[in-house]
């Protein structure tokens, strides 16, 4: 709240204390002397501003009451004020105090105590208001707790604010809400088996406190609490006895699959899960379709997918070869090609390789030769990717993307020293292919065959020769002591940049001295028109170096 809001409800809060007061206070007849009817009225209005710092669904009722406070409690009031922050405190909790309590004014006055800038310590208020009895109600307790523990965050006292939550969750009163921010203090103190050990207690069946979808929300925060504390084979065993647990006919709720996939794959116990996975597949009308049907186009959910691709990577990892090869086959059919790889593998080890045949030639009505070839290779299968796309460019022998990922997977199969002979083998066969000449030079860099780079980037088409390319081919000519093809590299990068750099221009200045060219003299006149620079600076770039011959000296002291 800014500054002028908190002014104006402190007015208006004032004022509306001070006119219901003056209303009753008329309706009574007091005969009380104004001197006294002043310092009354100034302590109803420095008690309503201070009532402003409370919780606003608490403010109404309180500043009705002061207004109608009896004088001897507002007299109470006026000394209570004298007094010191922490006895103030006390006075509305655990001593007799001003006022009768509980009562709304007294519990606004705890929350406007409590959010002062000399409020007492944390840890001291809040043992003040775990003892205030009956004086306090149980869910303004838990509310004024609750504050305190959020101070106690902001003033990174993590493990007192964590001890606040607690205590307000041992109420009755508590909800499921002052759970969940318990288990947040508890994560940010970094100790998970203390909002666990409130968890357990909720979730006690003889004492139920939660609704249906409470309970679910429980039992989702013990898995996660339980997995934060490195408690996976507990988590595990919670989960897979709730699964037991479960009649034959019932479904499997999908919360609870998902806890139990989590908690297993944590304690290495997945395999256990795996016949559970299997009859919660068997709940989907997709798992009636066929490979063939999957493959034809049916649409199956992304739900079943999902449970369909757990199974099979944890049949596969346990070593069920069969269930992981049947999982793997509806999933490529679905069109998850990452599969195919994987696929290829324990196909060929049981003896389906006629099958995976089959299923390769329908996937090709809905994917080209070309991506089921890139899924194997991606997948760590470049011999049957190769084998796939070396047959079907025998019928396609122009297809430049095809024969480039035949390359990139013989490159894997044959190792990268035959990289280069197998980019240049390429080359051949679609000459200027910009990509391929700059893969050939960098791999001739890298082989230190600096004049076969040199000669490979002199391939590519002008339109194509960008600032790196145009660098590099000057800096091997200049290591190859070939001034024409840097001077010509150099020129070019010159021309085609809108502001040169001067680095750029001495550099061709110096070039055109040791290699005389017209069109270079042309250009360079042309760039230092464009330089920013004095004339004198333009002058001593272009001028011309002038030579001379020394005369001769001697070392020797003359003696006279």
């Amino acid at each position: 709240m800014s500054r002028s809001s908190r002014q104006v409800s402190l007015l208006i809060l004032s004022y509306a204390s001070l006119a219901v007061t003056w209303g009753w206070r008329l309706h009574a007849n007091d005969s009380a002397s104004t001197k006294g009817d002043s310092l009354l009225e100034a302590t109803r209005t420095k008690i309503a501003a201070h009532l402003a710092h409370a919780p606003k669904h608490l403010q109404q009722a309180a500043v009705f009451q002061l207004a109608m406070l009896p004088e001897r409690e507002v007299q109470a009031l006026q000394e209570w004020c004298k007094t010191v922050p922490e006895q103030r405190l006390r006075q509305l909790t655990v001593q007799e105090g001003p006022l009768h309590a509980p009562c709304p004014l007294n519990t606004a006055l705890i929350f406007a105590e409590l959010t002062r800038a000399d409020a007492p310590f944390i840890d001291d208020s809040r043992l003040l208001i775990s003892a205030s009895g009956d004086r306090l109600e149980e869910p303004h307790k838990i509310e004024v707790l609750e504050l305190l523990a959020s101070q106690a965050i902001e003033n990174n006292e993590l493990s007192l604010a964590l001890e606040i939550h607690e205590r307000a969750c041992e109420s009755p009163a508590a909800s499921w809400q002052n759970v969940l921010n318990l288990a947040e203090a508890a994560r940010l103190a970094r100790r998970p088996a203390a909002a666990l050990r409130v968890v357990n207690v909720w979730l006690d069946e003889s004492k139920p406190r939660l609704d249906a979808v409470q309970r679910e929300d429980a039992f989702d925060l013990q898995t996660t609490l339980l997995l934060e504390g490195t408690r996976y084979a507990e988590a595990s065993r919670i989960v897979l006895d709730e699964l037991r647990s479960l009649k034959l006919d019932a479904a499997i709720p999908p919360r609870l699959m998902q806890r139990a996939l989590l908690a297993t794959h944590a304690a290495g116990e997945s395999a256990e899960l795996l016949p559970w996975i299997e009859r919660h597949l068997r709940t989907f009308p997709d798992h009636k379709l066929t490979v063939e049907d999957i493959a034809a186009g049916k649409t199956v959910s992304a739900d079943y997918l999902r449970w369909l691709s757990e199974s099979a990577a944890i049949a596969d990892r346990h070593q069920h070869t069969s269930i992981a090869c049947d999982g793997f086959f509806r999933l490529a059919a679905a069109g998850e090609t990452r599969v195919l790889a994987r696929l290829h593998a324990l196909a060929t080890q049981i003896g389906r390789g006629k099958e995976l045949a089959q299923l390769l030639t329908t996937l090709q009505r809905r994917f080209s030769i070309l991506e089921l070839s890139q899924s194997l290779a991606d997948g760590n299968a470049p011999a049957p990717a190769r084998d796939l796309l070396a047959a079907h460019l025998k019928t396609a022998p122009n297809n430049r993307a095809g024969w480039r990922l035949l390359t990139e997977i013989d490159v894997t199969l044959r190792g990268s020293a035959s990289a280069p002979a197998l980019w240049e083998g390429f080359l051949k066969r679609f000459p200027g292919d910009v990509p391929a000449l700059q893969k050939l030079a960098r791999l001739q860099l890298h082989h230190a065959q600096f004049s076969q780079a040199l000669r490979t980037l002199q391939q590519i088409p002008g339109e194509h020769l960008d600032e790196p390319t145009l660098r590099q081919i000057a800096s091997l000519a200049i290591q190859l002591d070939d001034l024409p093809i840097a001077h010509r590299a150099q020129q070019l990068l010159v021309q085609g940049s809108k502001q040169p750099a001067i680095s750029d221009v001495l550099a061709l200045v110096a070039l055109n001295r040791q290699n005389p060219d017209a069109a270079a003299d042309a250009v360079l006149a042309a760039t230092i028109a464009k330089l920013p620079a004095q004339a004198e600076f333009h002058k001593s770039l272009i001028a011309p170096t002038s030579t001379g011959e020394a005369s001769s000296f001697s070392t020797a002291v003359e003696a006279k």
